[in-house]
Parts: structure tokens; C-alpha cells; sequence
């Protein structure tokens, strides 16, 4: 558990009337060292313009690395995303995230995710590769913080 993704969310929804509040929580466990699962953790800029959210080449946290100075393994654009978690810093812009388009996303894009400013979106999405997820913002360039637990596969 101690590696693993966990996520608990409290929604308050429906008119005052009938108002309910909804629990719920999801927790992805990370695979033994043999099923390579690793963690990944960005700060990453998302551009007006379509991008990849997570860069082919880029690092993964490898504790090990650190440990025995060898160099972290790299994310390939066919590893699998088991885990995603996107927060939107930014006060005004919003960020578009597609799940399944490896072409270009825009922000009326009919199955674009919308993480408006200020806020935090997450999924288990295990059947969903590097190369697409891809973003964009509705104006200017947007930090995100993207934390993801990828399966090491290519």
C-alpha cells in the first residue's frame, strides 16, 4: 500500500431539497517489481497548442537510481498509464485532456476531459497509452502537475 495510488473523494450534489453527499475512494496498487509499474511525477507546462502530456524519454522516480547512481528508466509512448492525477495550477485557464487521440486536441473536442482552473482531476486508466494522452489549454501556457503510475512495457 505504502507505493500504491489512493484516492477519497466527498461529492455534494443535487439541489439543496434533495441534496446528497456521495463517498467514494479508488485505490490502484502498483505490481510487483517483475510487472513494471513505475511512478512518474511532473510538473509540466501544457501549451495552447496540442502536446503530448507525458513526454516520450522522460524519467521515471527510480529510488534505486538515486541509491546505486545509475540512471532512472525512461517512459516509451506504447507504456500503459495504470494511474493518472492532473492538477490544474493555473487561477484562469482551462486544460483539455484527450485519452485516445494521438492527433490533435482542442477544447471542443466532443471527448475532451475538462480540468477547469484551479482544480484536480484523476482516473484509473489502464488500458490507455503514453502516446494518447494528449492536452491543451483553452488560452496561454498552464503548470500542471501530473502524477501517473505507468506500466514500463516498451
Amino acid at each position: 500500500m505504502a507505493n500504491d495510488a489512493v484516492i477519497s473523494v466527498q461529492a455534494t450534489v443535487l439541489p439543496d431539497e434533495i441534496q446528497k453527499v456521495i463517498s467514494g475512494s479508488l485505490t490502484v496498487t502498483q505490481g510487483t517489481d517483475n510487472q513494471g509499474d513505475k511512478w512518474y511525477y511532473q510538473l509540466t507546462q501544457v501549451r495552447n497548442s496540442t502536446d503530448q502530456l507525458i513526454e516520450n524519454g522522460s524519467a521515471f522516480i527510480d529510488v534505486d537510481a538515486i541509491a546505486t547512481g545509475g540512471s532512472p528508466a525512461t517512459i516509451a509512448t506504447g507504456d500503459k498509464v495504470k494511474f493518472l492525477f492532473i492538477k490544474n495550477t493555473d487561477t484562469s485557464n482551462d486544460v483539455y485532456v484527450a485519452l485516445d487521440t494521438q492527433g490533435t486536441v482542442t477544447t471542443s473536442l466532443v471527448d475532451a476531459i475538462k480540468i477547469p482552473a484551479n482544480s484536480a482531476w484523476f482516473a484509473n486508466i489502464p488500458n490507455t497509452t503514453v502516446a494518447d494522452l494528449t492536452c491543451v489549454t483553452s488560452s496561454s501556457t498552464v503548470n500542471c502537475v501530473v502524477a501517473a503510475l505507468i506500466n514500463d512495457i516498451a
